[in-house]
């Protein structure tokens, strides 16, 4: 998925012809063919013409607006995708106990199972509670699929997450002050980076899930709620481990400084926390760098930029409505 992150503050987008323009003080910083933009990710003050706003949902492109340090404000989207047939077995089958509970234990054990997966291959040391960790998430991927219950299966995800997180932390140095995961707001660096990361990611997984044709925002594990795209979500699950893999790397490559995050501007409405701008930017260069990295598909057996990954396992829930059997397959990565 070709995805541009507009991070210049005060430019406006503006079109000439089929070309992106992104301007400033009457200079032109970049420009762009349309034909190669398929979202667009626009972060903090920039503004973009009436114009250039019509051809881009004209040509369906999304556009999503992000603050500096990484909340989500909106999107713009062009007309729904005209597939009727498959929204309404979505929301007829979302209604229907059984086949929700059978889909979302496949997602939650995809995720717990990917968790793992991180772990042992950041496990060198042989640190016990990391190896306590590992053997209690293969005893909650298991409880996952004889959950009974909607909230029953939620508890034993949350119960996962939060013993994941336990091992997850040990990964760190201590001078990151990386205890647990936290957010609304996020209070230390590690999860200021994991919520950044999350967000895009979830814009990912809506366009998506709109462009197989599902409505975003009726899920399967996480309910309906206002304004919250539940089906994005869900597809995000699985893929969490890949942001926590990220948030991993540029700590320990260094791309990412302590230095790079102060305190917020509360009067400015910023977070308690935030990351600086040029410390975005990379942030940006890193996640774009890991989803578009190639992997073996394990059902295609095609080397496949992660990208596709998401858009595929919108595709696999959209199969599973089609035929009207929850036996979802989730992604798992070895």
């Amino acid at each position: 998925m070709n995805t541009i992150y507009i991070t210049e503050q005060g430019a406006q987008l503006g079109l000439d012809h089929r070309r992106l323009e992104v301007r400033k003080n009457n200079q032109v910083l970049a420009e762009l063919p349309l034909g190669h933009v398929e979202r667009l990710v626009i972060l903090g003050n920039v503004s973009i013409t009436t114009p250039t706003l019509k051809r881009l949902m004209q040509d369906g492109i999304d556009v999503v607006f992000l603050s500096l340090d990484g909340r989500y404000y909106g999107r713009i989207t062009g007309e729904a995708t005209p597939h009727v047939a498959l929204r309404r077995a979505q929301y007829r089958w979302q209604a229907d106990d059984a086949f929700t509970l059978a889909l979302a234990q496949r997602l939650v054990a995809g995720k717990i199972r990917n968790q793992r997966v991180l772990l042992q291959r950041q496990q060198r040391s042989g640190h016990a509670e990391l190896l306590a960790a590992l053997s209690d998430l293969q005893d909650y991927e298991a409880r996952a699929g004889r959950t009974q219950t909607h909230n029953s299966l939620l508890g034993v995800e949350g119960s996962a997450t939060a013993r994941y997180f336990s091992g997850y932390r040990l990964l760190f140095d201590p001078v990151w002050n990386f205890q647990n995961r936290n957010r609304q707001p996020p209070r230390d660096p590690i999860n200021v980076l994991l919520s950044f990361g999350y967000t895009l990611l979830t814009r990912a997984a809506e366009s998506a899930a709109r462009a197989v044709g599902l409505d975003p925002y009726v899920g399967f594990l996480h309910k309906d709620a206002y304004n919250r795209p539940s089906l994005a979500l869900d597809l995000v699950e699985e893929f969490r481990p890949i942001i926590e893999g990220l948030a991993l790397h540029v700590c320990h490559h260094e791309l990412i400084h302590l230095e790079d995050f102060r305190p917020g501007d509360e009067a400015a409405g910023e977070r308690a926390l935030v990351l600086e701008r040029d410390a975005v930017k990379r942030f940006i260069a890193a996640y774009e760098e890991r989803m578009g990295q190639t992997l073996q598909h394990p059902r295609t057996g095609e080397r496949l930029a992660l990208w596709r990954f998401v858009e595929l396992q919108a595709q696999e829930v959209a199969r599973c409505l089609r035929a009207g059997a929850p036996e979802y397959r989730a992604i798992t990565f070895r």
